[in-house]
């Protein structure tokens, strides 16, 4: 049987409708914090909020997210403690052996440990009288047969900046990278090395 246009017109609302509320669900998930999602973040209590208005207005259900969210909660607690356990860990902190060296290369410090985008990465800062170009190209040429490399030279207001990435094909040897700037009326060139970390177990 075909439905009358007033009947198609108030369907057609209807799953619009639908769609918001599971838009809106859907973001306040996507951005929960780490904990107490509702209460530490205003926009995703909104997010709740509206799509709770919006379902009442169509006499629906709105589905409890709060599990969900807790268990977002508890995954990412998880995470920061793993990440914490690994920042901290007791030991030698060094880059991956086979890392090239950098020549006239001054280290600042000993290696350190920091938290990158999420993951643990080894760090050593320094200088170099050699050009970003030069000291590109000296890892440039210490790369080996199969190695996967990743090469990038910038120039902003005439600040230059090369940044190198090595991978060797056993991925548990992990991967380097290498950021060499120098500004224009520098004598020297400022260098970091890093190296990630594999993720932690969670468990």
């Amino acid at each position: 049987m075909l439905e009358s246009g007033g009947a198609m017109a108030h369907s057609f609302i209807m799953k619009s409708n639908f769609v918001s509320v599971t838009l809106l669900l859907s973001a306040a998930l996507s951005f929960a914090p780490v904990t107490r999602a509702q209460e530490a973040n205003p926009d995703v209590a909104k997010m709740l909020k509206d799509a709770e208005e919006q379902a009442k207005k169509m006499n629906m259900k709105v589905p409890d997210v709060k599990p969900q969210l807790a268990e977002m909660e508890q995954d990412q607690a998880k995470e920061k403690a793993a990440l914490k356990k690994q920042l901290e860990a007791p030991g030698p902190i060094a880059l991956p052996a086979w890392t090239p060296k950098l020549p006239q290369f001054t280290a600042a410090g000993p290696a350190t440990r920091k938290i990158i985008d999420d993951q643990v990465h080894i760090i050593v800062t320094g200088t170099s009288p050699l050009t970003p170009a030069e000291l590109g190209d000296a890892w440039e040429a210490a790369k080996t047969e199969g190695m996967s490399f990743g090469r990038s030279n910038n120039s902003i207001n005439d600040t230059k900046t090369v940044i190198i990435t090595l991978r060797p094909q056993d991925a548990a040897q992990g991967e380097v990278r290498l950021e060499a700037t120098r500004a224009p009326k520098e004598k020297i060139t400022h260098v970091t090395i890093t190296s990630p970390l594999p993720k932690p177990n969670m468990d």
